[in-house]
């Protein structure tokens, strides 16, 4: 049993099937799936339910997962800090961060900035996604929109559900909101994608509705703040509300609704030439969790 493995078995969980596992990792899912039957034959269990249309961890996998993520993520950590103490990485590496990213890696960012003292990391706002990097002299950005054009290369850091939020000062004085048509007659805050498409329909597991914004913004750092000031309604990634959730200063509406998942990604140009620093944080943020 090597670490490769264990780090396939956890991207595999992670990602919820073979095949988005093996396209992370530019890989056939036939050596994905043979590599994890193979650490099924070792542990004597299976990690695995497999069906012609999902896949799920076992509850051998759930307790293997639970017990082994830790390790692996202590086994990277120190790998960082035996890279730093006797190769020492310095310089400067330029990041392309949409408003809202920070709240999503904040630890894996502190974590390096406290690994990696002689590196200066200029963070850049961006609005524009990858197409920002050659415009702004960028190393690589963090976006949710994936590439389409070859000449960039795409990493998957985490993923992230959507879900209905409001403020209880703006619910005390909304109309009760016991369904999804009841979202009709609140005040909706809406999200506009880095492409400026404006998300006019509110799209659930099984439902949608048209959604008569009364604000607009491409933001989710303003979308954040205006919800929790009372202005309305609106969808954000769970991710980055749960404090607010927890001090009681936004509550989830509706809640068995769902807008899916979206994915935050590491960009960067196929033929970029990285320094040393830029390497090693992209390193530190796809290091698997």
């Amino acid at each position: 049993m090597n670490i490769n493995d264990l780090e396939l078995f956890i991207l595999v969980a992670e990602q919820g099937s073979f095949a988005k596992a093996a396209e992370s990792l530019n890989t056939r899912r036939a050596l994905v799936s043979r590599r994890i039957a193979e650490l099924e034959k070792q542990l004597g269990a299976s990690l695995f339910t497999r069906t012609t249309r999902a896949m799920s961890l076992t509850p051998s996998g759930e307790l293997y997962l639970e017990q082994v993520a830790p390790l692996i993520k202590q086994l990277k950590n120190a790998s960082f800090v035996f890279k730093n103490r006797y190769n020492e990485v310095q310089g400067r590496v330029r990041v392309g961060l949409l408003p809202f990213a920070d709240k999503m890696l904040d630890q894996q960012i502190a974590s390096f900035v406290h690994s990696y003292p002689q590196v200066q990391l200029d963070i850049v706002v961006i609005s524009g996604g990858f197409n920002d990097i050659a415009r702004l002299g960028l190393d690589f950005v963090i976006d949710i929109n994936q590439p389409h054009d070859s000449l960039f290369i795409s990493k998957h850091l985490l993923s992230f559900e959507r879900k209905i939020y409001a403020s209880p000062s703006y619910l005390e004085k909304s109309s009760v909101i016991e369904t999804i048509e009841d979202l009709q007659h609140q005040s909706l805050l809406g999200f506009r994608v880095t492409s400026g498409v404006v998300e006019d329909k509110w799209r659930f597991q099984h439902t949608a509705i048209t959604a008569n914004h009364k604000v607009i913004c491409s933001d989710y750092n303003t979308l954040y703040n205006l919800c929790l000031g009372g202005a309305g309604i609106t969808l954000l990634p769970e991710i980055i509300v749960h404090k607010a959730i927890e001090n009681k200063l936004l509550v989830n509406v509706l809640p068995e609704l769902s807008a899916g998942f979206s994915d935050l990604n590491l960009i960067y140009p196929e033929d970029a030439h990285f320094s040393n620093a830029a390497k090693v944080l992209v390193e530190h943020l796809t290091a698997v969790k």
